[in-house]
């Protein structure tokens, strides 16, 4: 009957060792998986509203992100490398809170062909637009990458002249794939700047 107990509880017995050697490496100093190292904060630069053909757009720069050897390596070996950007148009009040009147999402989106030593370049921009390039330069392809270049935000016609706006504008590094080592998902999934905000304009930008 003992012998009997002892069968039914092998299993459990070797769940308990198994826990029992990894408290003892851990306690001996056995070296742990490595540590991404911190990643340098992201910021958004050179913010530019312009008013052309009766449209406001949007002009802007994020800091050049391919300067991480981990998102780099990772692209180069074919993830496909996500940029968000998320675009505010804010109208100023002097009594209550500011109100967000238009919102606009943009993608930038770049995959590595290795046999062409080509990269290929998407934007989409809601609600259907799309356009591609390719090119094999890096950094006319990091170029594209981090540049906002005239967003179309909202015709002038729907803002109020008498109003003063200011633009907000935060961007995330992320990738569409998910097949790619863990190492690389620690390095750069998720990265995002903070806010950036631009000086007060009139409906006719800056």
């Amino acid at each position: 009957a003992m012998g009997a107990k002892f069968m039914n509880f092998g299993g459990l017995g070797r769940w308990w060792a198994g826990a029992l050697i990894l408290l003892l490496a851990l306690a001996s100093g056995a070296p742990a998986l490595p540590a991404p190292e911190p990643a340098q904060a992201l910021r958004i630069r050179d913010m530019l509203v312009v008013e052309k053909n009766g449209q406001l757009l949007v002009f802007a720069s994020l800091d050049d992100p391919f300067s991480s050897p981990e998102l780099l390596e990772a692209m180069q070996s074919g993830v496909t490398t996500r940029f968000t950007y998320e675009i505010g148009l804010v109208r100023t009040r002097r009594i209550i809170y500011d109100n967000e009147v238009v919102s606009r999402r943009v993608v930038h989106q770049v995959k590595y062909d290795a046999l062409k030593k080509a990269y290929t370049f998407t934007v989409l921009r809601e609600p259907d637009e799309s356009i591609q390039r390719v090119t094999q330069s890096r950094e006319e392809m990091a170029d594209w990458m981090r540049e906002i270049n005239g967003v179309p935000i909202a015709p002038v016609r729907d803002l109020d002249p008498q109003s003063q706006y200011y633009l907000r504008l935060r961007a995330r590094v992320n990738s569409v794939d998910f097949a790619f080592p863990f190492n690389y998902i620690l390095a750069f999934m998720g990265r995002k700047t903070d806010w950036a905000y631009s000086p007060a304009f009139g409906p006719k930008g800056m």
